[in-house]
């Protein structure tokens, strides 16, 4: 029997028990989901796009806020949780080894080996 399950890595969620999202047409949205998702299945990354279209990830990945009150998933909507502590929290989580001692440390001298670059993701409210 064929059944459509989440391509999250370590996910067997299937549409019994939870929601599958297809990913999205649009070029910029896709590109998101598969940078969140990538990293859990590398297999993804060969696929091309008519394949990547037929592949589903389940509602377990994504916020509350990237649905409705209806309880429809938004259009701008991407799979931000990943892990089994993230899906228990309903957020994302800070990474590893990130500390708030030094990550808000003001007063402390910086020099240029401090800076590092950043990814902003913005979103809809």
């Amino acid at each position: 029997m064929v059944y459509e399950k989440c391509c999250v890595g370590g996910c067997n969620t299937t549409r019994e028990t939870h929601r599958l999202f297809r990913f999205p047409r649009n070029d910029n949205l896709r590109n998101l989901w598969m940078a969140f998702i990538v990293p859990t299945n590398p297999q993804l990354i060969v696929l091309s796009k008519e394949q990547l279209l037929n592949k589903r990830v389940c509602e377990k990945h994504f916020d509350v806020f990237h649905f409705g009150n209806e309880g429809r998933r938004l259009g701008y909507s991407y799979p931000s949780l990943l892990t089994d502590n993230e899906i228990a929290h309903g957020v994302p989580l800070t990474a590893t080894g990130w500390d708030v001692t030094t990550e808000h440390n003001y007063c402390k001298e910086q020099n240029e080996d401090d800076f590092t670059e950043a990814v902003l993701v913005v979103r809809k409210c």
